[in-house]
């Protein structure tokens, strides 16, 4: 057991490790960043819908919201963040599968980065 354990490759560094820590950081300093917003994003769900309420700041805001469903990863989506004039997008809920989602939301304003990821359950 020893010798094949010894004589086993275990590679626990990718090839690239030093491009994933850079992604990583991006990751680390977009999450920073929304935390250090005065006003949250919030996301809930009312009715056929899911709403998301962006923070109000200057600038434009875009970017991108994946929907993870953790048990059927079939049903997994993603759609472009488009808030309207009060900085609210309402996403129908009508075709989407019941249960447990996790949405992240990847989103930029005036060229700072920022990242939200919660749970919701669509009923």
């Amino acid at each position: 057991m020893v010798y094949k354990t010894m004589t086993k490759n275990i590679d626990l560094v990718t090839n690239n490790y030093y491009e994933h820590e850079l992604k990583y950081q991006d990751q680390i300093n977009r999450i920073n960043n929304t935390n250090g917003l005065k006003e949250k994003l919030k996301i809930e769900t009312a009715g056929n819908s899911v709403i998301i309420t962006y923070p109000k700041l200057n600038k434009e805001i875009k970017g991108e919201i994946n929907f993870y469903k953790p048990n059927d990863a079939k049903s997994d989506f993603k759609m472009k963040v488009e808030p309207g004039n009060e900085n609210v997008q309402i996403i129908s809920s009508e075709k989407i599968n019941k249960g447990l989602w996790r949405v992240k939301i990847n989103w930029e304003s005036d060229g700072m980065e920022f990242f939200s990821d919660e749970k919701v359950i669509i009923q």
